[in-house]
């Protein structure tokens, strides 16, 4: 049997700082042993699948979350969504940025993770927002979304999406309508990429052939656009053909462009220029 609080205990001692913590869990239980053992300057913030755990949390002032999936099935594949989280955490800036983070897993298995935010690539699409006038917590979501599609596919098979991120008409003019857009005559909050309850939407019509074009402001306004790649730009060495798009439309509008391969790979690029790339798979 592990000893969780004694893992925390010894990592709070033994490292100079944290600038917050993370914790994973359904046992409200040991979120409050682990709290006791933290400094109480240090932000809290748990990970639930349970509305009780959360609700019970949040009546002894513990923020909590409750997670759309479940924990107790995830096992080890729990380590792959970290990433998601703490990149969450950085777009509602309850971590700061380039801070260190202590991660406190209790659900389903106990351990202790320490991170440190500038290793994860989140300083490069924050620099990548500021050159962009792009909000971070859009950018962030869309990487998000982006890896929902690249992991789960569709019906079993492995697939790929494009999204681009811009001035919408200078997008309209680089690109042409495959199908009637079905964003039409919604309202924008059905729309945005920020909130996560529109991501199952988007992502069904990410499968459509052609790119999602998003505002600066992360509102989804076509699907299904062709990109015209013009005829003087040609494919790189291994590139397929919706990372050439991708790498066109963000340098002919000068924008941000993301392509999920179905081989499992998420790449952002700005101006033309690959600035960002994670596996998935």
């Amino acid at each position: 049997m592990s000893d969780l609080p004694h893992m925390v205990s010894v990592a709070v001692q033994s490292s100079s700082s944290f600038d917050a913590v993370l914790m994973v869990s359904n046992d409200s239980r040991k979120v409050r042993s682990i709290a006791e053992i933290i400094p109480s300057n240090l932000p809290l913030r748990v990970m639930t699948s349970l509305s009780r755990v959360r609700d019970a949390l949040v009546d002894v002032n513990i923020e909590a979350q409750v997670l759309e999936e479940g924990l107790s099935s995830k096992g080890l594949s729990i380590l792959n969504e970290l990433y998601d989280l703490v990149l969450q955490g950085m777009g509602e800036r309850w971590i700061a940025k380039g801070g260190r983070l202590l991660i406190v897993l209790a659900e389903p298995i106990d351990g202790v993770i320490i991170v440190d935010t500038k290793m994860l690539g989140a300083e490069r699409l924050t620099a990548i927002a500021e050159e962009q006038n792009i909000e971070l917590d859009v950018l962030i979501r869309m990487i998000e979304l982006s890896r929902a599609i690249g992991t789960r596919g569709r019906e079993g098979t492995a697939i790929g999406a494009l999204f681009a991120i811009g001035n919408i008409q200078k997008m309209r003019g680089h690109s042409t309508a495959m199908v009637l857009n079905p964003f039409k005559g919604h309202s924008e909050a059905k729309r945005d990429v920020r909130n996560k309850e529109n991501h199952e939407t988007l992502a069904e019509f990410a499968w459509l052939d052609g790119a999602i074009l998003f505002n600066r402001e992360g509102i989804a306004s076509d699907a299904g656009r062709y990109i015209q790649v013009p005829s003087g730009l040609t494919p790189k060495s291994g590139e397929g053909g919706r990372h050439l798009a991708a790498r066109a439309i963000s340098q002919l509008t000068e924008g941000v462009a993301v392509a999920v391969s179905s081989t499992g790979s998420i790449v952002l690029y700005a101006n033309g220029r690959e600035r960002y790339r994670v596996r998935i798979k």
